[in-house]
């Protein structure tokens, strides 16, 4: 009976931190507290990411123990009452709510100038998080973690600080390295053109009439960031197969190469603008190219930290080995990844080559399909009950493009209906088939088998809390709607741990893109698609 009281109260808590996420801009809401000594809270935008950041380090120092964690709160003796904390949490919340939404209208009661409102603020919000961890265990299970866990939390604590200090940081650094890149990229296509236009007083440049700026935005300091926090969190998780301190090496190396793909995407934006279409270059190029780069950047470091025999422990030398099991539940997710930001980059509102993604994910599925032979596929009405779920949850989380959509509907009109058919169905297989195969397969699976450790070991009390968090975390970043998507991860996964079964986790994700399919083509909400 606990664990649905533990999992209503999870629900409670996740409603409550997105209805205040959503419902205010936090940064802005306090950009009036510097006059009251405040001014730290200007910064409250920065909020989720240092406490993922916080989450994340808690995770990986505590990790080793985790499982014990998680079987000493199921056997905990659950005799406290449960309403109590809960009203507790709801009425602080509501007050916290209602303090914010009074600081944010115009014609409030209280004087902004002032530090009582913000104190209010500030002892409120810890009242609720106060109660959110009461309402999911005792205090006394929260008092044996602090203790048991000081080491692992002071640890992630300065994570979260070193990360909010990087954040600020280099948020200095945007104007310097956007110079730097704005040279760069002028000569790069000096090698290539003679009419290159340059204004560096407003880091303007084009060739003939398709001119652009290169913001402080585009210098690569984004790259750079999630190069350095990839790469590093991989070499700290994994650090027993790496050679240290020369591993090291590979944090400096990957930013210079991202940088570097930054400046060529640049150089390339200008050129596909100028001698193609400005429309595919700033549409559908710009968009894109920044992942593509990404992708074969992890990719290549990925590779040289496990091919290398100066990095790695157990390096092999490049060759043909048999593909396991791990890596064939990866390979789809990596041929869809792989096509979809090379179509999407060369797509201005419709996506004409997305059946090429179904063909070839299609099939490396099936030369893959023997690999699977352990995977249950059956329908379950749980998980088609959870797919359905989570497909209410997306429409109602992610919001419409009205423009977009009207866009799409006209370029779709103009074509002949017997092609306009194929491509649908195309589409419509993609999304409910090769789309969902590949991510459930990649994400439930291969994440599952790295981060459980052994296959099999997913049932209570030893669930896999780390394995479900991180692959939600990382599904949700797929997606341009990021906590939907992470929200759509947790069910998922939970699917998946239900009767350990990948399959299911399929089921419910294909329940869910083709009831979607079904939404779109009836009400021509494109952009939902």
């Amino acid at each position: 009976m606990h664990h649905l009281r533990f999992w209503v109260s999870v629900a409670v808590i996740v409603v409550q931190a997105v209805g205040l996420s959503t419902a205010f801009d936090l940064g802005s809401l306090f950009g009036r507290a510097q006059a009251a000594g405040f001014a730290w809270l200007g910064h409250a935008g920065l909020a989720a990411k240092v406490l993922i950041a916080w989450f994340a380090a808690l995770m990986v120092a505590a990790g080793p123990r985790w499982s014990y964690w998680v079987r000493t709160l199921h056997d905990a003796p659950f005799a406290h009452r449960h309403l109590l904390p809960l009203v507790f949490q709801v009425g602080s919340f509501t007050l916290l709510f209602l303090l914010t939404y009074q600081m944010s209208v115009e014609s409030t009661h209280w004087n902004l100038d002032s530090a009582l409102p913000y104190l209010v603020w500030i002892g409120l919000l810890g009242l609720v998080g106060l109660f959110w961890l009461t309402s999911l265990a005792p205090t006394s299970f929260w008092i044996r973690f602090a203790r048991e866990e000081t080491h692992a939390i002071a640890f992630a604590c300065a994570v979260g600080v070193i990360a909010f200090l990087f954040a600020l940081v280099t948020q200095d650094l945007w104007d310097p390295l956007g110079d730097v890149t704005f040279s760069a990229v002028a000569s790069l296509l000096r090698w290539f053109y003679t009419d290159v236009l340059v204004e560096p007083e407003h880091r303007i440049i084009g060739i003939d009439e398709f001119l652009v700026e290169i913001a402080a935005a585009c210098s690569g300091y984004e790259g750079i960031g999630l190069v350095l926090i990839l790469s590093g969190f991989y070499l700290f998780i994994f650090h027993k197969e790496f050679l240290f301190p020369q591993s090291l090496l590979l944090l400096p190396i990957g930013v210079v190469t991202i940088w570097s793909f930054n400046v060529a995407r640049i150089a390339i934006l200008v050129a596909i603008g100028a001698e193609i279409s400005p429309e595919l270059a700033v549409d559908g190029f710009h968009s894109l190219a920044g992942w593509i780069a990404f992708v074969l950047v992890t990719t290549f470091m990925l590779l040289l930290a496990h091919k290398s025999l100066f990095f790695s422990r157990t390096s092999s030398a490049f060759g043909r080995h048999p593909i396991s099991f791990r890596m064939a539940l990866l390979i789809p997710l990596v041929v869809l990844l792989a096509t979809t930001l090379i179509t999407s980059a060369l797509t201005i509102t419709v996506d004409w080559w997305y059946p090429l993604r179904v063909v070839l994910t299609g099939g490396a599925l099936i030369l893959l399909w023997q690999h699977y032979g352990s995977i249950r596929f059956r329908i379950s009405w749980f998980a088609v009950g959870v797919g359905t779920l989570i497909f209410l949850l997306w429409v109602i989380m992610v919001p419409t493009d009205p423009a977009k959509d009207e866009a799409v509907a006209q370029q779709l009109s103009d074509i002949p209906f017997s092609l306009l058919v194929a491509w649908l169905m195309f589409r419509v297989v993609g999304a409910v088939v090769t789309v969902s195969l590949a991510e459930e397969l990649a994400f439930r699976g291969y994440l599952f088998e790295v981060l459980a450790n052994k296959r099999g070991d997913v049932s209570w009390p030893r669930f896999p809390w780390f394995a479900l968090i991180l692959s939600s975390v990382l599904f949700g970043l797929l997606h341009s709607a990021w906590l939907a998507g992470f929200l759509a991860g947790v069910a998922y996964g939970l699917v998946r741990c239900y009767r350990n079964n990948v399959g299911d986790a399929f089921v419910a994700h294909a329940t869910t893109n083709g009831l979607l399919s079904i939404y779109v083509l009836i009400t021509a909400e494109w952009s939902t698609w």
